[in-house]
C-alpha cells in the first residue's frame, strides 16, 4: 500500500459538527440525571468533555468516518456511526477505569450518553449533508467545459451528474469537430467549441475548470494552452491505461520535483500507519513476554519429544517480496522440510502453492499438535513485529518454493506486511484449500484495509483460537 497525503481536513464541516453533537449529547446526558448544568463547576467533568474532545478526533482518524460522507447511503452512514460512538464511548469508559474517578461520575449519565449520541449524531448528519446537497444543486461554485469527443463526454457528464459535488457543467468542447455555434449538445449540455475555436472560447468565457478527455497532438496543444491561461486543469487517463485503473487506485502525486500519476492497490493514510505500528508494538512486547513464557514451559517438552532446536526458524517472503527469518515454536521433526517433498502427492492443495495435510505425520506426537491446535506455536513471531518484519495483521507469509510458483496476480497478497492473523484466518484458516479464495481474501483485505477492520479481525482471531476454529 501506498502512504496517501493526509486528508483529515476534507470534511473537517462534518468533524466539528459531531465534536458538537457528541458534547451536547453528553451535556443533555447530564442534565437527564441531575436537573442542572453543575457538570461545568466540577473539574471531573470538565475533564471529561475534553477527553470526549480528543477521543472523538482520534477515532474520526482511528475509523476514517467522515471517507465519503456525502456520498455514502444512509445505511452506511448509520454504521459508520455506531463505529463512531462505540469506540468513543470504549476510550470514554477506559479513562474512567485508569484514572479511578468511576465514584465521582454518574452511571446513569455514561449509559444515557452514547444513545443520545448516536441519535444525535446520525440526524445531524443527515440534514447538514441534505442542505450541503441542495446548495450544491442550487448554487455551483464552480463552472466546467468538459473537451471529448460526444461519446466520452456523455459518460464523463453522466458520473460528475450522479455525483454529490458544485460543478456546473457549462458545455462541451467536442474533439471530433472544426468549430461549433451551441445549436447541438451532449445530454442537453450545449457543444460550445470544436477544436479550432476552442481556444477563442476558453479564453472570452467565465470558466473556472476543463476536464480533458482524448489524445493526439492537437489534443496536447491545447492543453498546453490552457495550461497558459492558468486555468485548473484536468486530464483524464488515456485509454490505454484503463487497466491500471480497472484494480487499483491512481492519483497523481510528485517524486520531488517529477511529476508523476501514481498507480497503488490502496493507500494508507500517515496517522493510520502510526497507530498501526503502535498496535504491533504494543501487542509484540505483550506477545514476547509470552513467548518467553511458553518457552519455559513447553520448550522442555518440545525438547524431549524430539531432537532438535525449541524454535523453528524458516525464510519467508514478506512486503513486496523482501525475504526475512519468520520464528515460530517448532511443531515438527527437524527434517519436516526434506519430508514435505515425500508427502507433495497428499497436500490437499493441488497448486502447490500452499502445502496442507490433515493429520501430518511430520507433526510432533503430543506437543506438537497441541501448540498447532491452540496456535501456540504462532506466538515468537510476535518477535518479528517488534522488529518490524510483520504485523498483527496482515497476510500470511509464504515459503520461497511457493513465491516462485506464483503468478502475477497472486504478488498483490504481498502489498502489505505480512501478518499474524488476518482475513483469511478468521474466515476459515486451513479449511479453505483453494489458494485462489486465500488470495481474494487477502487482496479484499488490502482494498478495503481501514484499523476498524483490523480490529475486527484481532477479535475473531481470539474467538477462532478459543473455538480451536479450523486449526492447523
Amino acid at each position: 500500500m501506498y502512504p496517501e497525503k493526509n486528508k483529515f481536513f476534507k470534511h473537517i464541516d462534518f468533524i466539528i459538527l459531531d465534536i458538537l453533537c457528541m458534547e451536547v449529547s453528553f451535556i443533555i446526558a447530564y442534565f437527564i440525571r441531575h436537573r442542572n448544568f453543575s457538570l461545568f463547576n466540577q473539574s471531573t467533568y470538565r475533564s471529561i468533555l475534553i477527553i470526549l474532545l480528543i477521543a472523538n478526533i482520534f477515532s474520526c482518524y482511528f475509523l476514517d468516518s467522515m471517507k465519503d460522507v456525502l456520498k455514502r447511503p444512509k445505511q452506511l452512514d448509520f454504521y459508520s456511526t455506531v463505529k463512531q460512538v462505540l469506540v468513543t464511548t470504549i476510550i470514554l469508559i477506559s479513562y474512567i477505569f485508569l484514572t479511578k474517578i468511576s465514584d465521582d461520575i454518574s452511571r446513569n449519565t455514561i449509559v444515557l450518553f452514547p444513545f443520545i449520541y448516536l441519535v444525535l449524531s446520525f440526524i445531524t448528519r443527515l440534514i447538514f449533508k441534505s442542505i450541503l446537497v441542495k446548495s450544491f444543486k442550487q448554487k455551483a461554485s464552480r463552472n466546467m467545459i468538459i473537451v471529448a469527443s460526444k461519446t466520452n463526454a456523455a459518460r464523463l457528464i453522466n458520473d460528475i451528474q450522479d455525483s454529490v459535488n458544485d460543478i456546473f457543467i457549462k458545455g462541451v468542447i467536442d474533439i471530433e469537430k472544426d468549430s461549433a455555434d451551441g445549436s447541438d449538445n451532449v445530454l442537453s449540455i450545449p457543444i460550445v467549441a470544436g477544436l479550432n475555436d476552442a481556444t477563442r472560447y476558453l479564453q472570452t468565457e467565465y470558466v473556472d475548470e476543463v476536464l480533458v478527455s482524448g489524445e493526439g497532438s492537437s489534443i496536447t496543444d491545447l492543453i498546453q494552452k490552457i495550461s497558459l491561461m492558468g486555468i485548473v486543469l484536468h486530464i483524464e487517463l488515456p485509454e490505454k491505461y484503463d487497466f491500471i485503473t480497472a484494480n487499483n487506485k491512481l492519483f497523481v502525486d510528485n517524486i520531488y520535483d517529477i511529476n508523476v500519476i501514481t498507480s497503488t492497490v490502496n493507500t494508507i493514510n500517515p496517522v493510520q500507519l502510526i497507530i498501526k505500528r503502535i498496535v504491533d508494538i504494543v501487542f509484540g512486547i505483550f506477545g514476547t513476554i509470552a513467548t518467553i513464557i511458553f518457552a519455559i514451559i513447553i520448550g522442555p517438552i518440545i525438547k524431549l519429544k524430539s531432537k532438535g532446536p525449541i524454535f523453528f526458524m524458516q525464510d519467508r517472503v514478506g512486503k513486496n517480496g523482501k525475504i526475512f527469518k519468520m520464528i515460530k515454536f517448532r511443531s515438527m521433526v527437524v527434517d519436516a522440510d526434506e519430508l514435505k517433498e515425500k508427502y507433495k502427492a497428499q497436500n490437499e492443495n493441488k497448486d502447490g502453492l500452499m502445502f496442507k495435510m490433515t493429520n501430518d505425520p511430520r507433526v510432533i506426537p503430543g506437543i506438537g499438535e497441541f501448540i498447532r491446535k491452540t496456535s501456540i506455536d504462532e506466538f515468537p513471531q510476535f518477535i518479528n513485529v517488534l522488529k518490524g518484519e510483520m504485523s498483527v495483521v496482515g497476510t500470511r507469509p509464504p515459503t520461497i518454493d511457493e513465491w516462485e510458483k506464483y503468478d502475477l496476480h497472486h504478488r498483490a497478497r504481498l502489498a502489505i506486511k505480512p501478518g499474524i492473523t488476518g482475513l483469511w484466518q478468521v474466515s476459515g484458516r486451513s479449511d479453505i484449500k483453494d489458494f485462489e479464495d486465500v488470495v481474494k481474501l487477502d487482496t479484499k483485505y488490502i482494498k478495503t484495509f481501514s484499523l476498524w477492520q483490523d480490529f475486527s479481525i484481532i477479535l475473531k482471531t481470539i474467538k477462532v483460537v478459543l473455538n480451536k476454529e479450523g486449526a492447523r
